[in-house]
């Protein structure tokens, strides 16, 4: 894969990739996620990696050796229905070498100036720090950045989940286009919309009432291993919740292997017909746990909260969350406006 260098300082180095070369998949192999609040390892992100939507990485090397990365993944989501172009920061990481220095803030900087360079379009640069994660907030401010808006973690779990035989499969093209119509119309007033996630392995699926989709939902499979979490709750959590029969198959530390969801759709007064889609796919999958990502203000993530009965994994995420960072470069002041405005839409693959 060819690289282009970009900036040279003392002994470290910034390579620039178009696609993400098999020394960097090590590197996030290898790579603990979070540092004040949960600490955790993406455990198939060999796969997930390879599945990114167009990224260029920026990888800081230090004697031939990957010691820092960004992932720019370039998109073009829509703002109130008005597509942008816009890059959206992934595996922003520090390796042992240069963890906890100033060299990681000072690169990051760095980073962000040469993309920016000879950009031409509006474009809108899209990060994200999880919350309590007060070093890389601070990191990612300095690079610019300010904080768009919060994305609550909410889950969906099940002890015995069952099948659902009216579940439907999308798969053909034409089927496709009906759903894609049915969410932009779904999320037009939403900022940040975009599909590129949507119907990987045909694991969109839908339920319809009388010919009519009535609730619809992606899923990705995902393994973590977490290896800490903050407080005393954290504790009780990571020590005792996997020494407790049937809670330890919702939750396992060592082993957290949940669904993504994403795409979320149901019609007005479907909650419930959604939360079986869920349960279905639980079940298809033969695994207990689901998370997905809303905006804290988004109305459909306000309907499912107060419908309730997303199960007991939920209350263990309640005050998990992700700050959405934007940077932006030919955009007025009306447009930035306009995105403040409006509720993030969220894609679960971007944060897994």
């Amino acid at each position: 894969m060819e690289r282009k260098l970009v900036l040279e300082e003392k002994d470290l180095t910034i390579w620039k990739y178009h696609g993400i070369p098999e020394e960097g998949i090590a590197f996030f192999n290898h790579t603990n996620w979070g540092s004040a609040g949960t600490v955790y390892e993406r455990k198939n992100s060999n796969e997930l990696i390879r599945l990114l939507k167009d990224p260029y990485l920026y990888a800081i090397e230090q004697n031939n050796a990957i010691v820092g990365t960004a992932v720019f993944c370039h998109t073009q989501p829509l703002v109130a229905d008005q597509p942008y172009n816009c890059y959206i920061i992934r595996y922003f990481a520090a390796g042992a070498a240069i963890q906890g220095k100033k060299i990681i803030k000072h690169f990051a900087g760095k980073v962000m100036e040469v993309v920016r360079e000879g950009e031409t379009e509006k474009t809108i640069y899209v990060g994200c720090v999880e919350k309590g994660n007060i070093r890389s907030y601070k990191v990612v401010k300095n690079a610019g950045y300010e904080k768009l808006g919060l994305l609550q973690v909410q889950a969906f779990s099940r002890f015995f989940p069952k099948e659902q035989k009216d579940m439907e499969q999308i798969s053909a093209t034409e089927k496709q286009h009906e759903v894609l119509k049915l969410l932009k119309q779904h999320y037009k007033d939403h900022a940040l919309f975009h599909t590129d996630y949507l119907f990987l392995k045909n694991n969109y699926f839908i339920i319809r009432e009388n010919g009519e989709i009535v609730a619809g939902c992606q899923y990705h499979r995902v393994h973590w291993a977490i290896n800490q979490m903050p407080g005393i709750m954290g504790k009780i959590i990571m020590n005792i919740l996997p020494r407790l029969p049937l809670i330890n198959i919702l939750f396992n530390p060592k082993r957290f292997e949940f669904l993504a969801f994403e795409g979320l759709y149901f019609k007005p007064g479907y909650e419930k017909t959604l939360l079986r889609l869920f349960e279905g796919l639980l079940h298809r999958e033969k695994i207990n746990s689901s998370l997905f990502w809303m905006a804290e203000n988004c109305p459909y993530r306000k309907s499912l909260v107060a419908y309730g009965k997303l199960g007991l994994l939920n209350s263990f995420v309640k005050d998990s969350g992700v700050y959405i960072m934007t940077s932006y470069k030919h955009l007025d002041e009306k447009e930035i406006g306009t995105l403040r405005s409006k509720p993030l839409y969220a894609s679960a693959f971007d944060y897994i």
